[in-house]
């Protein structure tokens, strides 16, 4: 029996992490979709645990991040041992950033509070309906699912969004290589109590001449333990006992730890793969249906919700006619070079972390506390480990106007110098946006930068400088005139206004932050009159010193149609 059903906004393929925060992504900018997965019960297993500071940020921007905060454990460092001699301390402290920790949060507790989001909205999964086939034709996805009871479904959908993991039933419909291959080691996790003396606000891991071990602590001495073997006979599924754990952390950890009331034990290999394309028509491939790696670094879920996050208000803005379809190839060129990078710095984390061998090993345990004595290290070590590093700055769709240093003027050339050059070495275009504080009156309650453009739209910073003319405040009204005229909606404009400096004859209605203590003009190198575009996934799409209009609109054309 086969039931026909007509066009809807988006299919969504699967109700992971990644396919639930899609689902977020696009309930909350009004693109209608429909969310299924073949799986006919949701995960009780832990899965993939840290929630990393950039997605956390994410998290926030959606509203709910303190819901997330108080299902989850917070981690503050991570140490690394050779059994009990400790080889390093890195401190999430100098992360620069309002999240400056790692949250521990089983991947189940994760997609209950993602469907939770939905469920409040009377939305809900869609189990037992599989993608059996579909086949992409003009604008349309049309596609036959299966249900549970053996009904078939036709339908068809503007956009085709596969979140299916791994194994993605969409990405081999689209007949798109998944190129990599299997490590040759294998991986035991245990979900366990763990009897020590280790802080447990705090990453444990082991690396041995028997191999590694990682211990994620996840509160109440509860913790998932991962460590490395040879393949042997072993498979993914096979069942692994408290003995075998036991003796495991005996030989590799540093002594005196008793494991007990095992939750989940199980042993997996794992692979690192990519598809060399994220999308083929409507049809996208988004997570662990795009990218697999190692579990280093703890990074693979992030990443694919960071996929849904930069993918979901592009696609909004083209289904409402709102910008080209071109848009959309921006997602290829943006989300592919962060996938492969993450494969390669899992991939070296991984094979120097299962080094086995005293004279490797050896090698290994030296070279580690030498290279993290280094600060340029250890602050690139933290910016990867937080995910604030990525970047889209050679994306299409981000761009800048930095006049030529004028050195004419009242405060001379050293000044208009110096500040051309500020401005050169603030965040670039396709950087993530820096937080800051802000007050909506002069001396005010502090509030966050990033809350206070927490809108879901793009939002224009107009910086004011530090010193004010008259010449640049008119050319920040020109601006937020043309925004508040041609993009109201779209775009919210905000006078960001260092000290005491004075606005007259602004444009009524358009928001003024004052920064009172001048940081925020400092972090962004606004000693001049500027402004900066934030997307609405928090990265810098445009930037202008001096503010100059007609680049501005030349920009924004990239990224709607014309208005």
């Amino acid at each position: 029996m086969s039931d026909v059903v007509e066009k809807r906004g988006a299919l969504i393929v699967g109700a992971g992490p990644v396919g639930l925060t899609m689902a977020c992504e696009l309930l909350r900018r009004g693109v209608p979709f429909r969310l299924i997965d073949k799986a006919t019960e949701p995960t009780d297993k832990s899965k993939a645990l840290a929630i990393h500071s950039r997605t956390l940020e994410m998290l926030e921007s959606m509203g709910m991040v303190e819901q997330f905060l108080q299902a989850g454990h917070i981690v503050y460092g991570t140490n690394f041992y050779n059994h009990s001699k400790k080889l390093l301390h890195l401190s999430f402290d100098e992360i620069d950033g309002p999240y400056p920790y790692a949250l521990m949060i089983p991947q189940c507790e994760t997609e209950r509070l993602l469907r939770e989001y939905l469920l409040a909205q009377g939305l809900a999964v869609e189990r037992g309906v599989e993608l059996s086939a579909f086949r992409l034709k003009g604008d349309l996805a049309e596609v036959t699912l299966k249900h549970e009871d053996g009904r078939e479904e036709q339908a068809s959908y503007d956009w085709l969004l596969g979140c299916d993991g791994a194994h993605s039933a969409v990405r081999h419909t689209l007949g798109l290589k998944f190129e990599g291959e299997q490590y040759a080691e294998g991986f035991s996790t245990f979900d366990v109590h763990v009897h020590w003396d280790k802080p447990d606000d705090e990453l444990s891991i082991f690396v041995s001449d028997d191999g590694m071990m990682a211990f994620f602590p996840l509160g109440n001495n509860r913790y998932r333990v991962i460590a490395d073997a040879p393949v042997g006979n072993h498979k993914t599924g096979d069942p692994i006992t408290l003995a075998e754990a036991q003796k495991v952390v005996d030989e590799r950890g540093p002594g005196h730890v008793t494991l007990s009331d095992p939750v989940w034990m199980t042993w997996f290999t794992i692979n690192r793969r990519s598809a060399a394309k994220y999308s083929l028509g409507r049809a996208f491939l988004v997570g662990d249906a795009a990218h697999i790696h190692s579990p280093a670094l703890g990074q693979g879920m992030n990443t694919g919700m960071q996929d849904a996050f930069n993918l979901a208000w592009k696609l909004a803005l083209v289904d409402k006619g709102l910008s080209r379809p071109e848009l959309l190839d921006s997602y290829q060129a943006e989300r592919h070079p962060v996938g492969q990078a993450l494969l390669k710095i899992t991939d070296v984390v991984t094979r120097v972390a299962t080094l086995r061998g005293a004279l490797a090993s050896g090698i290994r345990n030296r070279m580690i506390p030498l290279l993290a004595g280094h600060e340029v290290v250890q602050h690139r070590a933290l910016k990867t480990l937080s995910m604030l590093g990525v970047n889209y700055r050679h994306s299409a769709i981000v761009g800048e106007y930095h006049g030529a240093a004028k050195t004419g003027g009242k405060r001379g050339a050293l000044t208009k110098i110096g500040a051309w050059l500020e401005f050169a070495h603030g965040p670039l275009p396709g950087d993530r946006a820096p937080d800051g504080y802000v007050c909506s009156v002069p001396d005010g309650e502090l509030l966050r930068l990033f809350l206070a453009i927490a809108n879901g739209q793009h939002n224009l910073l107009l910086f004011a400088g530090l010193q004010a003319d008259a010449a640049s405040i008119d050319r920040l009204d020109q601006a937020a005139n043309l925004i508040d005229d041609k993009y109201s909606g779209l775009i919210k404009p905000h006078f960001i206004v260092a000290g005491e400096v004075a606005l007259s004859g602004l444009k009524p209605g358009v928001e003024v932050l004052f920064d009172t203590d001048q940081s925020l003009h400092h972090t962004y190198g606004a000693a001049e009159a500027c402004l900066y575009l934030i997307r609405p996934d928090g990265y810098i799409s445009y930037r202008s010193e001096p503010v100059d209009v007609p680049h501005l609109v030349a920009h924004l054309g990239l990224i709607f149609n014309k208005i």
